[in-house]
């Protein structure tokens, strides 16, 4: 069974926390915090003037905005009526359109299922009667599936295939299939658990975490079930797998070298080389997310409070810190054709907010208010 205080499980457990300001993701010393609702975050207008210069260190251009650039969705969350609500940004107006509705919190995870926003619906205020369910959103209407447990964790999908998800539904933590037709598969069987499922582009193969053979290594299995091959073999902890477009090459996080760093492997198995620089022992990366074109990966770089965004060419190992200096950028999306990030950003005692950082340059294009630490590009 994995230790609570070990850095690839707090991620494991936290990836959807709504963190106060400062940091996207919470390490947590005991399981049980990571079935509590997330915690709230300070209240904002909903639907607040873009803002193209909130703070000089976010260093956007003066003037109107060229929002050209943004295809697809972007999503943050907001508060209406005290419950926490997707929202996108209406480039039009630079105001977030809150979507979904109901007393539940809805969160978005960063994906499209169907035409609809998959997000996951939290209630309850203590241990006691907090419950999540995944639910699919289309402007107001939510319509929720698959299980409802005090923990439903890191969705993922890919082609037409199943919502794979990690959840406590019927263990310490497991994995199942959600169909489109809401009936659910159970994937995994283990009581040392099984985390952060990342289907493959294919829809075909699931890679996850799982300490079923002591400490955490990485596995693969069939979408459809079966039996689980073992991708990794250290003495270490391997964790949050990162499927390539092309479904060749897995990029991960280890602490084979002690602290937490970028790798990357053939996705069959095979072995790994590093992506991220080694830099302070103090600090840790987290967030892998390939850009769609498939050449560089994204990561965040923590240090305390401290954090940066950061792209390696995942051929030449080159990397580039997009982070400006004076602010920290604590989360991040790659826009649907990988030229632009959005990002999280704050700024001293300044309000966050959601800038736009063109990759080719690192240079902030824009920048809207926002309320809390997520964000999300969808096509």
């Amino acid at each position: 069974m994995p230790r609570n205080d070990e850095p690839w499980y707090a991620d494991a457990m936290s990836r959807l926390r709504i963190a106060a300001l400062a940091v996207v993701v919470v390490a947590c010393k005991d399981p049980d915090r990571a079935s509590r609702p997330p915690p709230p975050v300070p209240p904002a207008v909903v639907g607040a003037a873009a803002a193209p210069a909130v703070d000089a260190a976010v260093d956007a251009p003066p003037g109107p905005v060229d929002w050209s650039f943004l295809t697809g969705d972007v999503l943050a969350v907001v508060t209406v009526d005290g419950h926490q609500r997707p929202a996108r940004l209406e480039p039009a107006t630079g105001r977030w359109q809150p979507l979904g509705s109901g007393d539940d919190d809805l969160f978005p995870t960063g994906h499209r299922v169907r035409g609809a926003v998959l997000c996951i619906a939290t209630h309850g205020a203590t241990e006691d009667d907090h419950m999540e369910q995944l639910a699919l959103v289309v402007g107001a209407t939510v319509t929720r599936v698959g299980p409802a447990a005090p923990m439903v964790r890191n969705p993922t999908v890919a082609a037409a295939g199943p919502i794979v998800v990690e959840s406590n539904h019927a263990s310490y933590r497991d994995l199942f299939a959600v169909a489109p037709t809401g009936k659910v598969t159970r994937l995994t069987n283990d009581a040392a658990g099984n985390f952060e499922p990342a289907v493959s582009p294919d829809g075909k193969q699931v890679a996850f975490a799982s300490s079923r053979d002591g400490n955490a290594e990485l596995y693969a299995q069939p979408v459809t079930g079966g039996p689980a091959r073992r991708l990794t073999e250290q003495g270490r902890d391997d964790w949050s797998p990162a499927w390539s477009p092309d479904g060749a090459i897995l990029a991960f996080l280890s602490d084979r070298d002690r602290a937490a760093r970028l790798y990357q492997m053939p996705a069959a198995g095979g072995p790994a080389s590093r992506l991220s620089p080694d830099g302070d022992a103090r600090t840790e990366d987290v967030s892998p997310r390939w850009a769609p074109t498939g050449a560089t990966v994204g990561f965040v770089r923590r240090r305390g409070t401290a954090s940066t965004v950061n792209v390696v060419d995942a051929a030449t190992g080159a990397v580039r810190t997009l982070t400006p200096a004076g602010v920290d950028d604590v989360e991040y999306a790659w826009s649907p054709d990988g030229a632009y990030l959005a990002v999280v950003r704050a700024a001293g005692k300044a309000a966050p907010v959601v800038a736009f950082i063109r990759v080719a340059d690192g240079a902030t294009v824009a920048a809207v208010p926002a309320e809390g630490a997520l964000v999300r590009w969808l096509p």
